[in-house]
């Protein structure tokens, strides 16, 4: 894995929502997060082999509470401005009538 990722999904635990990597067996009660690594998005040939790879991934945030929304968001959008600069943009907002959640998605692009 990425020394980058690795430092997203730290920063992610530590933001105090309960974040899991590619997915939850059973998804807590409330708030929780997924973050994961979805597919190599560049790389730089040379020399017979890959001289450099970026990735691609993601990181959802699932919010029961719309007051909740902005302050959450905030904590995960701080994570990546700290690990992935400016290399992530928002996805797609959106609420999820069946389960009542607001489902936040971020990709993000590290080395």
């Amino acid at each position: 894995m990425p020394k980058e990722y690795e430092d997203l999904v730290k920063k992610l635990k530590e933001s105090g929502i309960p974040f899991a990597e590619y997915g939850w067996d059973t998804c807590p009660n409330g708030d929780y997060g997924v973050v994961s690594l979805d597919f190599e998005a560049d790389s730089l040939n040379g020399d017979d082999g890959k001289q450099m790879t970026s990735w691609q991934g993601s990181v959802d945030l699932f919010v029961r509470m719309k007051k909740d929304l902005e302050r959450l968001k905030d904590l995960v959008e701080n994570a990546l401005e700290e690990v992935c600069e400016a290399s992530w943009q928002v996805n797609s907002i959106q609420h999820e009538s069946q389960t009542g959640y607001f489902h936040y998605e971020w990709v993000f692009e590290v080395e």
